[in-house]
Formats: structure tokens, C-alpha cells, sequence
């Protein structure tokens, strides 16, 4: 081409979106999935989270880091193995979010007094205040998360989410699955 002339804009042609995507687009049955507690609770669980990484992103905490950082704080001198149990975490995913929060400066680790096998976790000057913090928001974030139930809803949701929890624990706890 010469300079100065330029060439036509080219036409855009329509998308034709291809078959996967008119499937993808199409409305799914899920009626029967929708009438499963478990499936249910998981799609629940996925948008509570994330809403959760959104809500806690200044504050820089995961939910698992959230959860172990509150139990450290509820229960001093707790062991990681003990925390690794109570939270369902696999030790080696535990000392990774443990490790995390040492470099932050929220936890130290120490040898415990009373078993001189296992690691102790104790909360930092800097990791109570982080706690506080965390709590805080977390009781915010429960908050919301819960808004859509009346008052007496909640009670009775929290209610029932702990006695089928509690059921399946003590099976699990026992070594059967629930």
C-alpha cells in the first residue's frame, strides 16, 4: 500500500457461538440436584467463599488462615496436630498455612511443655490484634452472609447446620464415615 492510502476496515462478521457454547448458555435442569443436601451445601460453601476471599482481601487472610488463627487464639497452647484434627486439614497443608502466618508474624511455634514431640502455636502480640481484627470481620461477614434469613432463621439455620454436623462427627470420630 502507498502512504496515505488506507485499506477499507474489514467487515466484522457475526459470531456464530459454536455448539458447547449454545449448551453452556442453555438453562440446566438441576431440580434434583437442588433437592440434595450435600449439593446444596457445596454450592453454598463455593459462593460463601467467594465472598469470603473478596470481603477478607485487605486484611489478607484465606479461610483456612481465619480458621486456624481463631483456634490458636481460642485455645492457647494448642498443637498443630490438634488444630490439623479439629479443622480437618491435612498436617502438611496445616504447616504450610502455619508457615504463612509465622512470615506474617501472627503465630510462633514452639516445643511443648507438656510433650516434647509436639509443636505448640501461640498467638503473637501481633496475631491477637490480627484476631481481633479477623473476628470482627468475620462477624460482619456472618452477618451478611446471613441477611437474607430473619433473625429467628439464623438461630434456627446455625441450629440445624450444628446438630447435622454434630452427627456426622461423632461417626467420624468413631471411624465411621458419616
Amino acid at each position: 500500500m502507498q502512504e496515505g492510502t488506507r485499506r477499507p476496515a474489514a467487515k466484522k462478521l457475526p459470531r456464530v457461538a459454536n455448539t458447547e457454547e449454545k449448551n453452556a448458555k442453555a438453562a440446566l435442569d438441576l431440580t434434583a440436584l437442588q433437592r440434595t443436601p450435600g449439593y446444596m451445601i457445596r454450592i453454598l460453601q463455593l459462593h460463601i467463599f467467594d465472598e469470603f476471599f473478596e470481603y477478607f482481601a485487605a486484611a489478607g487472610f484465606s479461610p483456612a488462615e481465619h480458621s486456624v488463627l481463631i483456634t490458636v487464639r481460642d485455645n492457647p497452647f494448642v498443637t498443630q496436630s490438634e488444630v490439623a484434627v479439629a479443622l480437618r486439614i491435612q498436617l502438611p497443608n496445616l504447616v504450610k498455612i502455619l508457615l504463612k502466618l509465622e512470615t506474617k508474624g501472627l503465630i510462633k511455634r514452639k516445643r511443648s511443655s507438656r510433650d516434647k514431640r509436639a509443636v505448640e502455636l501461640v498467638l503473637t502480640a501481633r496475631g491477637q490484634k490480627a484476631a481481633v481484627q479477623a473476628a470482627t470481620m468475620a462477624d460482619e461477614f456472618n452477618q451478611l452472609t446471613l441477611s437474607p434469613l430473619s433473625e429467628s432463621e439464623r438461630k434456627q439455620f446455625l441450629q440445624m447446620l450444628s446438630r447435622l454436623v454434630g452427627a456426622r462427627t461423632s461417626n467420624y470420630d468413631q471411624g465411621s464415615p458419616g
